[in-house]
């Protein structure tokens, strides 16, 4: 069974997976040129790690680093704010040549390529919407037809029909008879009927 500290450095390590190569390679100039903090940003005397990559021109979105070099440093959700120990900032130095030098995984490579370019696609989509040019929007109505006739048809499979036939479905009991032939008692007259007074 791992250890807390084999835990917080296995977590450390995927959130330096994670973050795109050029943030890793800033971070590791970063944390070498700089006092590395945890707790938080920036407290005057040094940087936090994330920090330290954007000072090198690696800026990117945080998302779960700061989280994870907290807990591993054991201030997450303390309020304490403190120099990182120099072998606190050595594990840290270490994960990141690893992860820099590990070849890349694919699956997460591929995602990380798919999101990029989902972004890419909104931004530009965001910016053709800005400069008022007109916009033509029968692919993506025609796409969400298609996506929405394909949940249908999938969820129509999975229910199937026999919800129909349970006790939703109420029918009148006369449901199935043959109606009751009409008979000609009442004389046929030329003249219009008036209606009865009370």
């Amino acid at each position: 069974m791992s250890s807390p500290r084999e835990l917080a450095v296995a977590e450390l390590r995927r959130s330096i997976d994670v973050l795109p190569e050029r943030t890793r390679n800033a971070m590791l100039s970063g944390v070498t040129s700089n006092t590395v903090i945890t707790g938080a940003f920036s407290d005057g005397s040094g940087v936090c790690p994330m920090l330290a990559a954007n000072h090198q021109g690696g800026r990117t979105s945080c998302v779960s680093f700061p989280e994870a070099w907290d807990r591993f440093c054991g201030v997450w959700g303390r309020s304490i704010t403190r120099p990182a120990t120099q072998e606190e900032v050595g594990v840290l130095r270490a994960q990141l040549q690893e992860s820099l030098s590990a070849p890349p995984d694919t699956l997460l490579s591929d995602a990380i390529s798919e999101h990029l370019a989902m972004v890419a696609a909104r931004r530009r989509r965001r910016t053709r919407i800005a400069s008022d040019a007109p916009l033509d929007l029968a692919g993506a109505i025609d796409e969400h037809r298609e996506t929405a006739r394909q949940r249908k048809s999938r969820e129509a499979t999975e229910v199937g029909l026999d919800w129909l036939f349970e006790e939703t479905l109420v029918l009148p009991e006369d449901f199935g008879r043959e109606p009751a032939p009409e008979t000609d008692d009442e004389p046929v007259s030329d003249s219009p009927r008036r209606p009865a007074l009370r």
